[in-house]
């Protein structure tokens, strides 16, 4: 089977990129999944996640651009589920080739009036890229109605808005400090049911994703 690639990007920075990055390879490699995530981010938070965790797996590599497409390669070679890219703020051209070569690619976006204002940037790069973005609510206050108010902001500018999201919870810091995911912090809390809810919403869309690549390669 072929190697997912899933980029996670964002425009604007404290979004959760890197925190549903290591997230989500923790939930693919409980399910079985083997799994390879790429640090592009200069900050190289998911690497000093990785040097601080007892399991070393998933395993997590700091990189630049001028290697992402060597290291698919190689993922693919090595039999990789699933390779999570995490890249830095912004929409440079790390950014734009980290989307070149995803099949998946996901926004995180806190539900804040400066996160919507700078999340067009992200959605332009990706339809540049001819990608439709998913986008995931981060960082949701547990009461109050921004969460909805976003998600129909979102939804106006014509992008996939994922169910439910990641609310703003002390279990998201705490099992970071450690190299963690939630569900090995806290597996019956909040945030760990929340963390996978998103991973089963999104191996769905992986999976909808490959059977649109079979369907294209077929008809060529």
């Amino acid at each position: 089977m072929a190697t997912t690639v899933i980029a996670v990007i964002s425009q604007k920075g404290g979004s959760g990129k890197t925190t549903t990055v290591v997230n989500l390879a923790v939930a693919a490699r409980q399910d079985g999944k083997k799994v390879l995530v790429l640090d592009l981010d200069p900050q190289a938070s998911a690497t000093a996640w990785h040097k601080v965790r007892a399991d070393k797996q998933p395993l997590v590599l700091a990189t630049h651009q001028a290697g992402l497409a060597e290291l698919r390669t190689t993922a693919e070679t090595q039999g990789v589920d699933w390779l999570l890219i995490d890249t830095a703020a912004g929409t440079d051209q790390t950014a734009a080739l980290a989307v070149e070569i995803a099949d998946v690619v996901l926004i995180p976006c806190r539900p804040s009036v400066v996160d919507l204002r700078a999340i067009p940037n992200s959605i332009r790069l990706c339809r540049v890229q001819e990608r439709k973005p998913l986008v995931v609510l981060t960082q949701i206050e547990p009461q109050g109605a921004l969460a909805d108010e976003a998600r129909a902001n979102l939804v106006g500018l014509g992008v996939t808005v994922l169910s439910g999201g990641l609310g703003r919870r002390a279990a998201f810091h705490h099992s970071m400090i450690d190299g963690r995911g939630v569900q090995e912090y806290e597996a019956a809390g909040k945030a760990a049911q929340e963390l996978r809810t998103l991973y089963q919403t999104l191996c769905k869309h992986v999976s909808m994703s490959s059977s649109q690549h079979v369907v294209m390669s077929e008809t060529r």
